[in-house]
């Protein structure tokens, strides 16, 4: 048989509040149990996506009856108790292509002389204004000349989607959205009235899209 994974580095705690003390952002994929001392674990999901909106979650739990509440801090997927070999390697299979999938590739943007590299992955949302383009990312905000038309050709269309004439978002930073208006890592941008039904389209394609 080949090689399943690669090598991975894993941090364990004792509890949800010792987790989310002094959180950030370093994870690729994070294991949360429903039924944890002191903080449960929706609560703690819900914590940390006030801080991290994107990382992946994956609840670890014998109660399957808070999978539909699992959506509402976009948790991936969740692996029922007891857990089997084989059900575990095929979630974890999904997640590595979902991850895989959600780094995308570079862009280069050229700021006032100097040239920045950022991985498409960490891009939350581009704003357009005046022919001037706003890159909004987990490193910064980057402004540039150019047109967003431009821009989305050479972005993976399977995790960036157009939700109106002003906004190129990443599905990724997505945490809620309603017919008006979409929460991409904090922020709640307009959604154009015929762009609704497309980003919820979006939004399910880009969750299922690891299976």
């Amino acid at each position: 048989m080949g090689k399943l994974f690669d090598t991975f580095s894993i941090s364990r705690f004792g509890d949800a509040v010792g987790f989310l003390k002094d959180y950030q952002s370093r994870y690729d994929i994070i294991f949360m149990d429903i039924k944890m001392p002191g903080m449960d674990g929706m609560s703690a999901a819900e914590q940390l996506r006030r801080v991290d909106p994107a990382t992946m979650l994956i609840f670890v739990t014998s109660m399957v009856q808070y999978a539909v509440q699992g959506y509402e801090v976009s948790a991936f997927d969740f692996i029922v108790k007891p857990i089997n070999s084989t059900a575990f390697t095929m979630k974890m299979k999904r997640a590595m292509r979902a991850l895989k999938l959600s780094r995308g590739s570079e862009l280069t943007l050229n700021v006032n002389g100097v040239t920045h590299v950022l991985p498409t992955s960490v891009i939350q949302y581009i704003e357009v204004m005046n022919h001037s383009l706003t890159y909004h990312t987990e490193r910064g905000i980057f402004s540039v000349r150019g047109k967003l038309a431009a821009v989305e050709q050479n972005l993976p269309a399977e995790a960036f989607f157009r939700c109106s004439i002003s906004y190129l978002i990443n599905l990724r930073y997505v945490t809620q959205f309603t017919g008006e208006q979409v929460c991409v890592a904090g922020e709640w941008l307009r959604v154009s009235r015929s762009k609704k039904r497309e980003l919820a389209t979006a939004v399910a394609a880009y969750l299922g899209r690891g299976g």
